[in-house]
């Protein structure tokens, strides 16, 4: 910016310095940074589902077979179990279970699904 003075004495202000300080004021007020709320994980159910059943776990079909425990699977209008069994997961893959939550007076149902991660180990409880 050019600021200068008249031969009275005046303060004078170029043009190109005045597109500066306005392109400046954009600029810093175009910076600030809104976190988007993370969305709602999972669907709301009825509630609670109930109590896991008990199991017995046969022997591995494979020694590369993963143990999923059994549980409760939400259907969209009641919970269905899910029987425990030996399953072969995608390579790399480990078996995250279902989870229940309760949040602001409402049940919430995440369900399970192999993930990307560690490679599993022989004959794992999942």
């Amino acid at each position: 910016m050019v600021v200068g003075r008249t031969t009275r004495g005046r303060m004078t202000v170029s043009m190109s310095g005045l597109a500066l300080v306005a392109l400046l004021a954009t600029m810093a007020s175009a910076c600030v940074v809104n976190e988007a709320e993370s969305p709602a994980r999972g669907v709301v159910v009825s509630g609670p589902p109930p109590p896991a059943v008990r199991e017995e776990r046969p022997a591995p079909p494979t020694p590369q077979s993963v143990w999923v425990v059994g549980y409760w699977h939400w259907t969209g209008t009641q919970y269905s179990w899910i029987p425990g069994h030996w399953d072969a997961p995608p390579p790399g893959a480990e078996w995250n279970a279902p989870v229940y939550t309760a949040r602001d007076g409402k049940y919430f149902y995440e369900s399970g699904r192999w993930k990307p991660g560690q490679a599993q180990t022989r004959n794992a409880v999942r």
